[in-house]
């Protein structure tokens, strides 16, 4: 761990539970728990993962200059101060943060959880906290923002001491609020260990990432872990149109909150008009409301501003800012991100990349379609066989034209069959790379058809001039293409 912002902490004092062997107590700036990394006074965690067991490496930390071991199973005696705890990776995260003084204490930490929306929920919060006149720091899969320097997002799953810098690099900026994007994933390995929520927002958890957890069972056990990072006034806020978040209010000593399209929710929202340029709905709360105008399209998109509002609503922003911020949100990168070229169709991009997300961005494209709904799947999909014919079977269903790379093939022969006997106009067809299947898609499309190119994100690799570009890109590349031999000099 960088030791850029780190204090002395006294092991004796923040593990007083563990049991203590070897020489007596340390105080150390920094841990690691990669022993290759460990610098002389470094603590060394010993984490176990699926891979690999930091235990077989005390050894060798010692010998690179560790002034502790922590342990969660018995190793032979050190001349180092050796503590045994329950979990090393609890350990690691409690260790990280108290080497920078603990900043999730003084700031307002908001994560939000879920199968879908969490990264659109995060975005339309920052921009009504920041309409609200708030300094606010950022972590999700969409942009990274710390106080000082905006960067894209993170893709791969953020570590304890990461995670422990960034918070504190954000209180140091300035920033009174954190907002933090958690996946499933990095509740699982107890990545959030050490940290202190404010709020914790869920959007939807009926679905299950089987691929990562196994089991339905062990996803949300996994998603409901957040609640124990919860401070013990902590509040959490649930989409009353989820049943599975809804059964955590019985779960929750402190107030709670809940949002969504349903007359249920004490924060909730009215579609009064919707096309493929805009939403505006009413959002609601008790006898108070506000008309929102907003860019982003979809009821998916409305439940995540419905999310944001609560949030805001219940931290004392009032109803005309939290208007403006969602109102000052003109597009979410691959979140029914809109390409318009000027062409009779709208294009839209989205990360729906797991059936019940593609299920929902099909479903506003057909509420916005007169025509056919084409949509691109395949490549980025990354699904165990199950998830996979899930997948395909919501393409079956609610897609008139389906256009996929081999990638979304592989489990499925039929598929391949099906292709092979069907002239290229059909509902299927099968594209040799997501370029092609792109260019396919706004080829074939015409007024009142929707495309939709799912399963994307930002950036992807494509070749145009050498760079990284985006489906967005790539699609406003191919239908400036397109419009080229229509222009006409005029005068």
């Amino acid at each position: 761990m960088s030791q850029e912002q780190a204090i002395g902490v006294a092991l004796d004092h923040l593990f007083s539970g563990a049991c203590r062997t070897g020489a007596k107590g340390a105080s150390v700036t920094s841990c690691t728990s990669d022993w290759r990394r460990v610098q002389p006074g470094d603590a060394f965690v010993a984490v176990l993962t699926a891979d690999n067991d930091g235990h077989d490496y005390a050894d060798r930390a010692v010998k690179r200059g560790a002034a502790a071991i922590i342990v969660e199973r018995p190793i032979p005696v050190h001349t180092v101060p050796v503590y045994h705890v329950e979990d090393t990776r609890v350990a690691l995260g409690e260790l990280c943060h108290a080497l920078v003084d603990n900043p999730s204490q003084r700031m307002r930490v908001i994560a939000v959880v879920g199968d879908q929306g969490k990264a659109a929920t995060v975005a339309l919060l920052e921009s009504i906290y920041v309409a609200a006149g708030y300094e606010v720091g950022v972590l999700s899969t969409i942009k990274s923002f710390d106080g000082m320097t905006r960067s894209e997002g993170i893709d791969d799953e953020i570590t304890p001491s990461v995670l422990a810098a960034r918070l504190a690099r954000m209180e140091s900026a300035g920033c009174s609020h954190a907002l933090l994007e958690v996946t499933s994933q990095s509740l699982a390995q107890m990545k959030l260990a050490g940290i202190e929520l404010d709020t914790v927002v869920a959007t939807t958890v009926d679905s299950a990432r089987l691929d990562l957890h196994h089991t339905v069972k062990n996803y949300r056990d996994a998603q409901r872990r957040v609640l124990d990072y919860l401070s013990p006034t902590g509040l959490t806020i649930v989409n009353a149109d989820d049943a599975v978040s809804c059964r955590w209010l019985s779960q929750v000593g402190g107030p709670a909150l809940t949002y969504g399209l349903g007359d249920e929710a004490q924060i909730n929202g009215i579609i009064v008009e919707e096309n493929a340029c805009e939403t505006v709905f009413i959002l609601g709360a008790g006898t108070d409301s506000a008309a929102v105008r907003t860019s982003i399209v979809g009821r998916q998109q409305v439940t995540n501003c419905l999310a944001a509002a609560a949030v805001a609503l219940a931290h004392g922003v009032e109803f005309q800012t939290i208007a403006q911020g969602i109102e000052s949100v003109k597009k979410l990168p691959a979140r029914m991100e809109r390409v318009d070229c000027g062409q009779e169709f709208p294009v839209f991009v989205d990360a729906a990349h797991t059936a019940n997300g593609l299920r929902a961005t099909l479903r506003t494209a057909r509420a916005l379609a007169s025509g056919r709904v084409i949509c691109v799947m395949g490549e980025n999909v990354q699904a165990t066989a199950e998830e996979s014919e899930t997948i395909r079977s919501v393409l079956r269903k609610m897609a008139d034209v389906t256009i996929v790379t081999d990638a979304l093939t592989e489990y499925d022969e039929a598929w391949l069959a099906e292709h092979s006997a069907a002239p290229k106009s059909e509902k299927l067809q099968i594209a040799a790379d997501r370029q092609e299947a792109i260019a396919w898609a706004v080829a074939m499309a015409g007024q009142g058809d929707v495309v939709v190119l799912a399963g994307s994100r930002t950036p992807t690799d494509f070749t145009f001039g050498g760079a990284q570009v985006s489906d967005a890109d790539v699609a406003r590349e191919i239908l400036y293409a397109a419009a080229r031999p229509m222009l006409r000099l005029v005068g």
